[in-house]
């Protein structure tokens, strides 16, 4: 908020500043005969007292009262060489000063008079000028009160500049709040602002944007889960004619290619309840929530998958006092289940699980292997859905690039964080971040 406080109070300044010299010049420009008028009818008593008081007078005389004039009036007095005073004047009144006439600079608020024409009042007096200008800011109480103005304009421009700034910036508050609620996953998520809000057409257009993207991904959503369903009868069938294929064929020569076709089969029934899966947590907007222990929920995950691991080396350090935190724990388990899935599908012998309480009271879980590990420049794409990576692709190691985006939905719903980067084991290290119970 306060960078566009200033912003907008130095932009106001900045341009009231500029205008106000603008127009100043601009109404010199065109009203300079008028002002110059105004300004001679201003300074007649000067001009009287000059002409009564001095014309009167030569040599010593002269002197004697031209400096009394510069001690007793509230003006400043000189005697500038006719040369000087010409340059200094506009060239339409110069003409004027050579006759003897008062000669009047508005933009100075000064006048200009010769004093002789014929070097009566002293010698050389027909080349010297009476220059008389008002004495500006002598009094400090005159200085004092015109600093006080200034200062009180500026602070008067502050409220209505901190007023304006306050409302932009709540609206501003709202539309950023809208969009990370839309990119955490929150499709329903829309700007709610003012009509007489500045940034009204912005949110307008925004929740337009929000509209259309929702219903492109709720129908890609809907046609994934419809697809998904209308894949298992069909599949159904393949596996029910296949096992009568099998009866009626009674062929040894056959059977590793019914056990090919069978393995086929079971991926894409796997695929197919992957995907069914996916859809089901994208869908979900609210978790039933309720307290959850990590350290339980990972024990429970380690012993359902003792068929994967019971080759490999495992090493964990869960604290149970410091594990529990609100969520869903099937969909937790889950997540957990296809970290581990992974990390025994990569590691070459050393799986290590910790539990470790973190910064905002929650809990950061981390699976570690001794795998070739994830490049730094694939770690932000694997968690997206149907990735993988170059090695995984081949039909031995399997998988289908939806755990890994299964598991950070079921983390974002937890409000949570995963991230993957190396372990000192020297494979992949996947954290997950999760807060602590509401």
């Amino acid at each position: 908020m306060w960078r566009i406080y200033l912003r907008i109070f130095v932009l106001i300044a900045v341009v009231t500043i500029s205008l106000t010299q603008v127009l100043s010049y601009l109404t010199n420009q065109f009203y300079a005969e008028q002002l110059e008028q105004y300004a001679l009818k201003d300074a007649v008593a000067q001009i009287f007292l000059v002409e009564q008081y001095l014309d009167n007078s030569q040599g010593p005389l002269w002197f004697t009262r031209f400096k009394t004039l510069q001690e007793k009036t509230n003006n400043s007095y000189a005697l500038l060489p006719l040369e000087r005073a010409l340059a200094i004047i506009a060239p339409h009144n110069r003409q004027r000063l050579l006759e003897k006439k008062v000669v009047v600079d508005f933009q100075s608020e000064a006048y200009f008079r010769r004093v002789d024409t014929d070097n009566s009042k002293f010698p050389g007096s027909a080349n010297q000028v009476i220059y008389a200008s008002e004495t500006k800011d002598q009094d400090p109480l005159i200085a004092k009160i015109k600093r006080f103005q200034y200062t009180l304009i500026f602070l008067l421009l502050l409220i209505p500049c901190g007023i304006w700034s306050y409302f932009h910036w709540r609206e501003l508050q709202s539309l950023s709040k809208t969009a990370d609620d839309f990119g955490s996953g929150l499709l329903s998520s829309r700007a709610k602002v003012r009509k007489s809000a500045s940034v009204y057409p912005l949110a307008q257009c925004m929740n337009l944007m929000a509209e259309r993207i929702q219903r492109l991904i709720d129908s890609q959503r809907e046609l994934l889960h419809s697809v998904s369903h209308e894949l298992r009868t069909p599949i159904a069938r393949l596996e029910f004619g296949l096992e009568l294929l099998k009866n009626d064929a009674n062929s040894k020569q056959l059977e590793p290619r019914f056990a090919s076709m069978e393995n086929d089969l079971h991926e894409l029934n796997d695929l197919v309840s992957e995907l069914l899966s996916l859809a089901k947590i994208e869908q979900q907007q609210a978790l039933p929530m309720q307290s959850v222990n990590t350290a339980e929920a990972l024990h429970q995950v380690i012993n359902s998958l003792s068929h994967l691991l019971q080759e490999k080396e495992m090493s964990h350090s869960l604290h149970s006092e410091t594990s529990t935190i609100s969520g869903d724990p099937k969909l937790l388990m889950r997540a957990l289940s296809n970290l581990l899935r992974n990390a025994a599908k990569y590691a070459h012998q050393k799986i290590r699980i910790s539990t470790l309480s973190n910064a905002s009271g929650g809990v950061d879980i981390t699976i570690e292997d001794d795998g070739p590990g994830v490049p730094e420049n694939e770690r932000e794409h694997i968690f997206e859905p149907f990735y993988r990576l170059d090695r995984s692709r081949d039909r031995a190691s399997g998988g289908f690039g939806l755990g890994l985006a299964i598991a950070k939905k079921a983390v974002t719903l937890h409000k949570g964080r995963i991230w993957v980067d190396q372990s000192d084991l020297g494979g992949a290290r996947f954290t997950i971040s999760l807060t602590s119970p509401a």
